[in-house]
């Protein structure tokens, strides 16, 4: 059975150089460790006859698996080039033999270095193809390290025959403990490289960072390393420029990294560039923000929106060049080969679209005449970012026990259907009174497009609300900019309605922030969800606003030091 697989520069090579080159491939080095001394030499001659440098690739019985022609920063996904049969992983290892001033130092290029990081070797041994003053052929083991610049540090150099010796390469490499990080079936957590553009604002910079993090948690992965380019000017082809780039291929291959997340939403074009330059798929902000709403979906009406959302999205991003793209119609220059598969996907997307649109409509009636039977009732709408506490606030409101509680955790977008309760508001001697609260999808900075088109029927319970209680979370360090969006969002989306903030968490936070948001907002309310802090002056105000009742003064100062007012 053949084994090796011959690639890279061939096409010209004489059937001789191909026949020669295919023999040399065939002979075995010794197993696990070392190089066949007589193999590496006759490399040496045929790269210097051939001009092009040769790299060897040996598994961990010493059975070349494949043999690169040229240099190695062309073979793109090296994976791609071996026999299917030997992509399970295993200690490789790396062999190249360059010629001319490719030689010189031994150390490897930035694309190669990359490539190279991809095979998981336990080791990489180069080789000049020419031979020095002394007779012999300077050799270097170069190990992946993550601490080193290009992700490679030098670990030996010496004569070629020194090297080739059995035993040096004990040690592993970091990229090798990788590899069995990747392989362990425990570990499940998809590792994300996050490629960042930052401002002037270093606050401002790790605020948005943070929120990136909690979005890629929340969706299931795990963040492993940051990239971060200043922000300057901008290539309109990749957004980041060349070297960051580089680096950051390097980064993904360091940390084992399978997915890239950027914090800037990509164009088609840019997004297929970056995959290419870094051999890794590559997301954005929003369709990290379209994951994380298509895993929490669990009603018909939330998967239905989240489609509709994905759909909208991914539709101008469906690939197609060339010949792919097909000339229906008539007329010069619209003659060709007829419809394609891609024409085919984009049609079926768009009549997907159309019908989940249809849906959508029927939703909205349908909840319009829910509102319509409900109206008799004052409606308030619990809105604010997202993880602020409107979920808690609204169980510590409603629920008292009766088990009609609502899913409420400390994660972003926990919550994507719309939930209404009834707060009953007991008077002595008379029946109580009753209003509807509704808790809503979270807002968050530069929330995407789509999804804001497909939730138009959940945002409209937002919409038809007599009242807006803005939850702003106290204990969040960017609470004042989380409520500054979500005031501009509120006005994007035309909810004119009075608005009253509501300070949540006032247990976690300092008296300063009390005091600076009491300067901000004229009239605040101060509550704690978890804590039941402030909820018998809520209630009061709930009942001032609908009905005229004289409500008690809150002082927030109170209210944060003592819970007296806690419902029991």
């Amino acid at each position: 059975m053949k084994q090796t697989h011959l690639s890279g520069r061939t096409r010209g090579l004489r059937p001789s150089q191909l026949h020669q080159l295919e023999s040399l491939s065939h002979r075995r080095h010794p197993p696990e460790d070392g190089a066949d001394l007589f193999t590496l030499e006759r490399l040496a001659e045929l790269s210097l006859e051939l001009k092009q440098s040769l790299h060897l690739l040996v598994d961990a019985r010493g059975v070349c698996r494949l043999l690169w022609v040229g240099p190695f920063g062309e073979s793109e996904r090296i994976e791609g080039h071996w026999p299917k049969e030997s992509r399970r992983r295993q200690r490789w290892r790396l062999i190249s033999a360059l010629a001319g001033t490719q030689g010189e130092g031994l150390k490897p290029e930035g694309r190669e270095a990359v490539i190279a990081l991809d095979v998981h070797t336990s080791h990489w041994l180069r080789l000049q193809a020419t031979v020095s003053a002394s007779g012999t052929r300077p050799a270097a083991i170069w190990r992946a390290d993550s601490a080193a610049t290009l992700g490679w540090r030098c670990d030996t150099t010496g004569r070629l025959q020194d090297l080739c010796e059995a035993g040096q390469t004990e040690r592993r490499s970091d990229q090798a403990a990788v590899a069995e990080v990747l392989d362990n079936p425990g570990s499940r957590q998809e590792r994300v490289l996050l490629l960042t553009l930052t401002g002037a604002d270093p606050a401002i910079n790790e605020r948005d960072l943070a929120e990136l993090e909690g979005l890629t948690r929340s969706a299931g992965a795990c963040p492993v390393a940051v990239c971060r380019q200043r922000l300057g000017q901008i290539n309109p082809q990749t957004l980041w420029g060349t070297g960051k780039l580089q680096e950051a291929a390097l980064d993904v291959r360091r940390h084992g990294a399978s997915l890239v997340i950027t914090d800037r939403e990509l164009t088609p074009v840019q997004a297929r560039n970056l995959e290419r330059l870094l051999d890794c798929p590559v997301m954005d902000r929003s369709e990290l923000i379209l994951d994380i709403f298509a895993q929490r979906a669990s009603s018909a009406a939330g998967r239905l929106q989240v489609e509709l959302a994905q759909l909208r999205y991914r539709l101008p991003r469906l690939k197609g060049r060339g010949l792919s793209l097909s000339r229906q119609g008539g007329g010069i220059g619209t003659r060709g080969p007829g419809e394609t598969q891609l024409e085919k996907d984009r049609r079926a997307i768009s009549r997907r679209i159309e019908h989940l649109g249809r849906e959508l409509r029927q939703l909205g009636a349908h909840r319009a005449r829910l509102r319509q039977q409900r109206s008799m009732l004052p409606k308030v709408a619990l809105v604010g970012y997202t993880n602020a506490g409107k979920s808690s606030l609204l169980n510590a409101l409603c629920d008292r026990g009766q088990g009609r509680s609502v899913e409420a955790r400390n994660s972003l977008f926990a919550t994507l259907d719309p939930t209404t309760r009834r707060l009953c508001l007991p008077r002595s001697g008379s029946a109580p009174r009753e209003l509807l609260i509704t808790d809503t999808v979270g807002f968050i900075r530069e929330l995407p497009e789509p999804l804001i088109e497909a939730f138009m029927a959940t945002l409209e319970e937002t919409r038809e609300a007599d009242r807006l209680l803005l939850v702003v979370d106290l204990g969040d360090p960017d609470w004042l900019g989380q409520l500054t969006a979500v005031h501009s969002i509120l006005n994007g989306l035309n909810c004119h309605q009075p608005r009253q903030v509501l300070a949540n968490q006032i247990d976690r936070c300092d008296a300063s922030t009390l005091e600076l948001i009491r300067n901000l907002e004229s009239e605040v309310l101060y509550v704690s969800a978890t804590q039941g802090t402030g909820l018998k002056g809520l209630r009061a105000w709930l009942e001032q606003t609908f009905w005229g009742a004289s409500p008690s003064p809150v002082n927030p100062d109170l209210a944060y030091q003592n819970s007296a007012d806690a419902d029991a």
